[in-house]
């Protein structure tokens, strides 16, 4: 085994795992600007007037400030430095996936029609990483091959915060009547604060 492989092989780990972080950021950054889109939608009637009239517009400046608040979480609750940005937006990309499944949950096992916009809005972003105005055969191949990838991520991020949030719930944690977005949200709160516990503590850098 050569040192350039006997690298890589070493780094792979952390790239899992800072994947992992970066999806739990990511998606916790969006479901946060859902859950106060939720919040003033639902919770906020003195505001109707003007929310009625502007609210996609809030909706697309809510997306663009889930961005910049991931790539703060990346920077100053735990810096990820073994993951490049090519894996950062396979990741991102996955993670709005992610959001989406989580709509549709809330849309057909819950019957609530309120969120038909937002799946739409997510599909159209989705879709619109993969089909742009110059997109190369290339750039799709590359685009799928990354979401393929990382479709291992998107199982465990499910799988994870839906033990969080069904053990949430059992506790009564989480509150039914809070809304299953902000729920789902302080469930995702505490995937962060967890994260960021094993970072400052070195216990996963222990473990690997």
């Amino acid at each position: 085994m050569d040192g350039e492989t006997s690298h890589r092989l070493k780094k792979h780990p952390h790239i899992l795992i800072e994947s992992f972080y970066e999806m739990v950021f990511s998606s916790t950054s969006i479901l946060f600007f859902l859950g106060l889109y939720y919040i003033i939608d639902d919770r906020m009637p003195e505001v109707a007037a003007i929310w009625n009239k502007y609210q996609d517009v809030f909706l697309l400046l809510f997306i663009i400030m889930s961005v910049i608040l991931t790539a703060w979480m990346d920077l100053i609750l735990v810096r990820l430095t073994h993951i490049d940005p090519e894996q950062k937006a396979s990741v991102r990309l996955v993670s709005a996936i992610y959001v989406v499944l989580i709509l549709l949950y809330i849309r057909f096992v819950y019957q609530d029609t309120n969120y038909n916009e937002m799946i739409l809005y997510f599909i159209t972003l989705a879709v619109g990483r993969f089909v742009f105005f110059d997109f190369t055969v290339q750039d799709f191949r590359r685009m799928i091959s990354g979401v393929l990838s990382n479709l291992p991520l998107l199982i465990l991020m499910a799988a994870y915060s839906a033990t969080v949030c069904w053990y949430g719930f059992h506790v009564q944690f989480l509150l039914k009547s809070n809304g299953v977005i902000v729920s789902t949200l302080i469930a995702h709160l505490f995937m962060d604060l967890s994260i960021f516990v094993l970072h400052k503590t070195k216990l996963m850098r222990a473990v690997i």
